[in-house]
């Protein structure tokens, strides 16, 4: 075989050496644990696939002190990295370089021949891309989804690879349901309850606001000149509103922006901005205000320069205007890129109750404490609930609650959108700061009608297997799932997946399905 490309990361190895033999052996070893009987042999206990080596013996020609420190720059990477074969380009290897490249130079110097090791942990490979099996693509060679009469869905899988890999499996409800129940040939899992109920008269929930219905946020009237209702004396006679703006993302990718963002700060000195707000619609009572509420938003946060700074918020307010809470982010480092996300509080002790810092970047500096892992453009998913006196603001894997007694029995009548900034800061405002979704409702409403089910229409549940991770709606959900629910994997070949939904749910949600494939 005559390799035209070897890629390490991505790096070509071939531009520095020269290919004479590479070894990656037709399979994986493996060990078996044996335990010996009373009489004659032996049990088989277990059996594991081991650790695999791939080695390359190669050649260099020339600039042959350059080259061996650039291939020695190359290799020794304390962490995995992709390596790609030309023969087999589709497929990657999870490496890291084992033991000491040893190189032989011959011919007084002229040219050096040496073997670089490298261990592949998992013992085998896998996919370079990710296979999708979806609606749109029902029936091609990844497999079919079949949606039946009663609402349950089945899912025929063609896995390619040699070995059995982890799904992940993504349903979007197209009607109110409160139970999933997800079985494979090699496992099942069950998520919600079976018995619950498609409606009695008990408390339910109302969605007052959903920004998937109003895109442009034209319900959100402005608010200039008014007080803000937590921070004194900040100015906001500024102007907000939404916008759409393409930008060049982190990873070089053109991208486009959608959301509210600041137009113009307004002429005020010192700290000012700009407000809107939305007087909450009655609930399916006719009753305003929401004692019990719920709100569900998506922000982006990333300065193009250090020392840019900001401040948005999600505001919430009683009746008379009175502040209730507030969520949003607030980064004041005139010279580096530390952010805060902050929640604040009204009652007697009014004002920010915790803030938790984070660097204002775009989520590619993964090796750094603080990496903006939450408010990035592929993230961002948030949500604020009051119950009663309990306020809940959720960050990075769960809520941080605290408990305000004067609270108790304070409705929530507005919300409002600030976004601000300081005059004097020459570098400016952060670049990207935007409220890209929202959606809030009332919860525990007394009437007959549906009940607060788990997975609204439109919700999304996702089920990555190999993670073991649950997320509804973007927020982490390990909690919905039934005790006895086990993560699994699909094996080689043609397997199937079953959905099964509450028995008076009769509309199959959507069905997106990724993995990738592995091989000995």
């Amino acid at each position: 075989m005559e390799y035209n490309s070897i890629k390490l990361g991505n790096n070509e190895l071939m531009d520095y050496m020269i290919i004479n033999d590479v070894r990656r052996g037709i399979s994986t070893g493996i060990t078996n644990v044996t335990e010996s009987n009373a009489e004659d042999g032996s049990t088989l206990v277990r059996s594991n696939f081991s650790s695999k080596k791939v080695e390359i013996d190669f050649t260099v020609l020339k600039d042959l002190i350059e080259t061996k420190r650039i291939i020695g720059k190359l290799t020794g990477i304390k962490q995995l990295q992709k390596l790609i074969f030309s023969d087999d380009p589709n497929v990657l290897w999870q490496v890291i370089t084992d033991g000491e490249i040893k190189t032989t130079e011959h011919n007084n110097g002229k040219y050096t021949t040496g073997t670089i090791s490298f261990l592949v942990p998992s013992g085998y490979s896998e996919s370079v891309d990710t296979k999708v099996l979806n609606e749109s693509n029902s029936g091609s060679e990844f497999g079919t989804i079949t949606h039946n009469a009663d609402g349950s869905t089945k899912i025929q899988i063609n896995n390619k690879g040699t070995l059995p890999t982890w799904v992940k499996l993504n349903l979007t409800s197209k009607h109110d349901n409160g139970y999933f129940g997800i079985v494979g040939v090699e496992g099942a899992m069950e998520f919600g309850k079976r018995e619950e109920a498609d409606g009695v008269t008990i408390q339910h929930s109302d969605v007052l606001y959903d920004s998937k219905t109003d895109p442009t946020f034209s319900q959100f009237v402005s608010a200039a000149g008014q007080p803000h209702p937590e921070w004194a004396g900040a100015g906001t006679n500024g102007t907000i509103g939404y916008q759409e703006y393409n930008y060049k993302s982190s990873n070089g990718k053109q991208k486009t922006m959608k959301g509210v963002k600041l137009i113009d700060p307004g002429s005020q000195t010192g700290f000012r901005g700009g407000m809107t707000e939305l007087v909450l619609p009655p609930d399916s009572n006719g009753d305003y205000g929401a004692v019990n509420f719920y709100a569900w938003f998506r922000l982006f946060t990333w300065t193009t320069s250090l020392g840019q700074t900001g401040v948005m918020q999600i505001l919430f307010t009683d009746k008379n205007d009175k502040f209730v809470a507030g969520y949003g982010t607030l980064k004041d480092d005139k010279t580096g890129n530390t952010g805060t996300v902050g929640f604040w509080i009204g009652g007697d002790k009014k004002g920010q109750w915790k803030h938790i810092p984070y660097v204002a970047n775009n989520g590619e500096q993964t090796r750094l404490k603080d990496n903006n892992t939450m408010l990035n453009d592929d993230r961002g998913a948030l949500d604020f609930f009051k119950q009663g006196s309990t306020l809940g603001f959720y960050w990075k894997g769960g809520h941080q609650t605290i408990v305000v007694p004067e609270l108790e029995d304070v409705a929530i009548h507005k919300v409002k959108f600030f976004f601000g900034n300081w005059s004097t800061n020459p570098r400016g405002t952060m670049t990207h700061m935007v409220i890209r979704e929202f959606w809030c409702r009332k919860d525990f409403v007394q009437k007959w009608n549906d009940l607060p089910n788990r997975y609204k229409n439109g919700s999304t549940l996702e089920v990555d297997m190999e993670r073991g991770q649950i997320t509804k709606d973007g927020i982490l959900a390990n909690n919905e799932l039934v005790t006895g629910s086990e993560f699994f994997s699909i094996p080689p070949g043609v397997s199937e997946i079953d959905i099964y939904q509450s028995s008076w749910n009769t509309t199959s949600p959507e069905v997106t399905v990724e993995w990738k494939e592995r091989y000995l």
